[in-house]
């Protein structure tokens, strides 16, 4: 009988791809910022065009999500991330090591959740610096179910918050799949019971004169 793998190998050596990902994805994540710091923030509120039209440099102190959502609840969006990344690392933990994709999603969304938690609870707000320059489609207008009103322009954002829809966006893309695949196989066909059917009477050898 085999020895089922503690939890700590689960984690850190056969789920590896996930931890590689998690690290390159939150470095990236708090050297741009550190970046952004220097170069950026000194230029507030000014935009600088890096493609005209499209993206641009602009520094913005964070307090709430996206779209001003929970905007002054620092605490109450770092208790949010802390319940997404257990809920990360519950699911990397059942995962098999074999879905990469999978585990790279986790990786990225887990990175973009820590990256702004790290912001929030050592600064009090997020640091983002990239913007895009253009107006949103239907901007104005209001959803109605929700009551929320499309804003001129997308809030600015960060490297967390890339990877962090990445994530999302993969495995939307892999639910998708799972799905389709399981449509398309084939339904399994209930063996029917083979009738027996009776021996057939041997026939009699002639009987001989004697």
């Amino acid at each position: 009988m085999t020895q089922k793998p503690s939890i700590l190998v689960e984690l850190f050596t056969r789920k590896g791809v996930f931890w590689i990902v998690l690290l390159v994805s939150l470095i990236a994540d708090i050297a741009t910022k550190a970046w952004a710091d220097v170069y950026v923030r000194p230029t507030s509120p000014h935009v600088t065009d890096i493609i005209p039209g499209l993206i641009g440099w602009k520094w913005a102190e964070n307090q709430g999500a996206a779209f001003s959502i929970l905007d002054g609840k620092p605490l109450l969006l770092a208790a949010i991330a802390s319940v997404v990344l257990l809920a990360v690392f519950g699911y990397v933990l059942k995962a098999d090591p074999k879905r990469r994709w999978f585990l790279s999603a986790l990786a990225l969304v887990a990175s973009g959740a820590v990256g702004n938690l790290y912001d929030r609870l050592l600064l009090g707000h997020v640091r983002d610096f990239m913007f895009f320059t253009f107006d949103l489609p239907l901007y104005g207008k209001q959803i109605p179910l929700i009551g929320w009103t499309i804003p001129q322009k997308y809030p600015v954002f960060n490297v967390a918050d890339i990877a962090i829809i990445a994530g999302v966006l993969i495995l939307v893309a892999m639910s998708f799949k799972s799905d389709k695949k399981k449509e398309a196989a084939p339904e399994e066909k209930q063996a029917e019971p083979a009738t027996q059917k009776e021996p057939e009477p041997e026939p009699q050898e002639a009987a001989h004169g004697a």
